[in-house]
């Protein structure tokens, strides 16, 4: 299963689609696309304390595992994987580690596990050198049949897998949010100093749309 795409919390102005203003100096100096206050998804509104991860500037990752066999994609079926990373990802997510973090008896199947994650390090998008030396995956979801994880599950198999986990920034209010992103922090998964790409708020309790994707939205420093 693909990621679901997370909207921006707020809807952004007809001028932000045309191209031809998108890139332009002129409309992106000092001006915001977005229409503050009106949000992306009416149930945004409803809820009252989000809970906060840094959003890591890579490559969107899954590791699939069906019938005790591990397979790899990007964002989409048709993305293409940094060779450097599958061999990272070949590594690291083998059949013993995924059945170690994903047990099951002898006589149950084995789960439909995706476990979606960043890859990142150097030459996977601009700041990727600054994250680490070398590239690697940072994990953010585990979807186990229909069931999306809570983030204190994914935190114990990220431990289990050794691999990291983005960052926590605790439950936060959206103003709160809002303020914290337009002061521009310092990411806290960088091995050199580099500004926050943006954050990942997720309602706590989890809460889905009617078409079982999670209420959750994002915003980027460089928008502000």
């Amino acid at each position: 299963m693909e990621y679901v795409k997370i909207n921006s919390l707020w809807k952004r102005q007809g001028w932000y689609f045309e191209q031809n203003k998108k890139k332009s100096q002129e409309y992106q100096d000092g001006r915001q696309s977005f229409i503050t206050g009106d949000y992306a998804e009416e149930e945004f509104g409803n809820i009252k304390k989000w809970h906060v991860e840094e959003k890591v500037d890579g490559t969107n990752i899954r590791i699939m595992y069906k019938d005790g066999k591990v397979t790899f994609g990007g964002r989409t079926d048709n993305a293409q994987i940094p060779c450097n990373l599958l061999q990272h990802l070949v590594d690291t997510f083998t059949e013993t580690a995924m059945h170690k973090a994903f047990p099951c008896a002898e006589d149950q199947p084995y789960p439909n596990v995706v476990v979606y994650g960043e890859g990142y390090g150097p030459k996977i998008q601009s700041a990727g050198g600054n994250y680490r030396r070398d590239v690697g995956l940072i994990m953010f979801d585990v979807r186990v049949g229909g069931w999306w994880l809570k983030r204190e599950d994914v935190t114990n198999i990220a431990s289990v897998l050794q691999v990291p986990m983005c960052p926590s920034l605790g439950l936060m209010v959206e103003n709160q949010i809002v303020e914290f992103v337009k002061s521009k922090p310092l990411s806290l998964c960088s091995m050199n100093p580099q500004m926050m790409e943006g954050v990942i708020c997720r309602s706590d309790p989890l809460v889905l749309f009617r078409n079982g994707k999670p209420l959750m939205w994002k915003l980027k420093c460089k928008e502000f």
